[in-house]
């Protein structure tokens, strides 16, 4: 009859340790410090303003851009970032350094913002359908949503992170995702300034992958993640002296310090 008070004692530690402990996505990305990216593909516009009245919309170029090379983010503090532009995109050939700070939208959705003003304006090239046009940038903004979904424990399909990984990003559906700059067309020498102009990438389709595969203590199914099925397999070997996985502290029977381990360590590696 203890016996049975025990466990179902245990069994309600169990629940309230699932409600408090089982991690969000977005906090298994943060604790993994990184991700890789791959910006595949876009569509983007360069637009004019010719002091017509009409503002920044007489086109320059539009067209689909080209897959980016992969990149790997390091998280500074929580989920923010910084990359250079020309990391975010290689048809812009600077590197001033941009900063996206992250929102929670909820706990598989992360929101990144970047809206840096430059004073003075940075001077760079940007490349697009076969041009060469020279820009003085004055500002640089954008959204990158993105929802987060949870795959198997596997390589960094990127090859970029040194580690496996838990996540995989993509962006969320009917959220915003664009980058966009504003300035003025200059001269090759970037001195004297021609017209305003403005410029967006948009429609941005890339993937990212994150997360930690991790052999965590209490982990009895050895799946990286200490959960529901590691306290009920403790649970249903309650006793045994078989030397299974579910001894977990090895010392020959299956008993209350094993469902302590697991239950202190629920949600690692989750």
């Amino acid at each position: 009859m203890m016996n049975k008070v025990r466990l179902l004692g245990t069994f309600g530690a169990m629940l309230v340790a699932s409600a408090l402990f089982a991690q969000p996505n977005w906090q298994k990305l943060q604790n993994a410090g990184s991700m890789s990216f791959d910006l595949n593909n876009f569509e983007y516009y360069l637009r004019a303003d010719l002091f017509d009245g009409r503002g920044c919309v007489n086109n320059l170029a539009s067209g689909a851009g080209t897959n980016q090379p992969d990149r790997l983010i390091t998280f500074t503090s929580g989920l923010n970032f910084q990359l250079p532009i020309n990391q975010v995109l290689q048809e812009i050939a600077s590197s001033e350094i941009l900063t996206f700070t992250a929102t929670i939208i909820d706990d598989n959705t992360v929101q990144w913002n970047v809206d840096q003003i430059f004073n003075p304006p940075i001077c760079a090239v940007i490349s697009a359908s076969s041009q060469q046009l020279p820009f003085k940038f004055s500002r640089v903004f954008g959204t990158l949503t993105m929802t987060i979904s949870e795959v198997s424990c596997q390589d960094d399909p990127l090859g970029l992170l040194g580690r496996q990984v838990t996540l995989r990003l993509t962006p969320a559906a009917g959220q915003p995702n664009s980058m966009g700059f504003e300035g003025r067309v200059t001269d090759g020498a970037c001195f004297a300034d021609f017209f305003g102009g403005c410029g967006s990438a948009f429609n941005l389709s890339y993937v990212a992958y994150g997360g930690a595969c991790a052999s965590v203590e209490g982990d009895v199914n050895g799946d990286g993640c200490v959960d529901d099925a590691d306290l009920l397999a403790v649970l249903f070997a309650f006793g045994s002296t078989d030397g299974g996985a579910e001894d977990v502290n090895s010392d020959g029977v299956v008993d209350d310090a094993d469902l302590l381990i697991v239950l202190f360590n629920f949600g690692s590696g989750c």
